[in-house]
């Protein structure tokens, strides 16, 4: 079921925009997008030659967690194709203790490459306050930027966000990515503090990373 926009000035978005929570029939459109847009954190994760194994293994660990893999998970869809995704994760989620993900991504990407991506990703990795609404997966498709779908997609997430009574907003973002830092500040975030990590600068060439918060009315 899709959800009506929210009608802010932050929001604004292209008409006949919706946004709805992702299933399992997005997975294939999910990963597509997301290795567009996060081809630097792709490609330090799994090699720059080996995105597409890497997708093959995210999409092999979704489809063996099921439903569980994508809470949370919200699609923006537009002219007949899913153009942007973004997920509110929250402390009541928990995280999945399974094993369905080390497992798929071994039988795709070998023992060693499977400890390999699976460390680098961690290193992203954040600790949910039980207040936090903390969002992850904001992506837009390169043809579909800069015409509102992150704000709206974000807004969304707001309203999820205070629906479960979550007290403030937050995420990372790269030191070096100015234009999300600029549309999140437009959007009511504030950087807090600066996370800084060698291992990351190694891995996906950004060492600096900034957690931004927007408190909730």
């Amino acid at each position: 079921m899709s959800t009506t926009i929210p009608s802010s000035p932050a929001a604004r978005a292209p008409t006949g925009l919706s946004i709805r929570l992702a299933n399992l029939e997005d997975i294939t459109d999910i990963l597509t997008l997301h290795c567009e847009a996060f081809a630097d954190k792709f490609g330090g994760a799994f090699g720059a030659n080996g995105m597409t194994r890497g997708a093959a293994a995210l999409e092999a660990s979704w489809r063996r967690q099921g439903m569980q893999a994508l809470r949370g998970m919200f699609v923006a869809e537009l002219d007949g194709r899913i153009v942007g995704t973004t997920t509110l994760r929250t402390w009541e989620m928990g995280i999945d203790n399974s094993g369905a993900a080390e497992l798929a991504f071994q039988q795709v990407l070998g023992v060693w490459g499977a400890i390999r991506s699976m460390f680098a990703l961690s290193l992203l990795d954040h600790r949910i306050g039980r207040g936090e609404g903390f969002i992850t997966d904001v992506a837009v498709l390169n043809d579909y930027r800069r015409q509102g779908i992150a704000g709206a997609m974000l807004a969304r997430a707001e309203q999820e966000a205070q629906s479960r009574h979550k007290h403030y907003l937050g995420l990372y973002v790269s030191g070096a990515n100015t234009g999300a830092r600029t549309l999140y500040r437009r959007l009511g975030f504030r950087d807090m503090y600066v996370r800084r990590s060698w291992l990351t600068r190694l891995i996906f060439g950004q060492r600096e990373w900034v957690y931004m918060r927007k408190h909730l009315t």
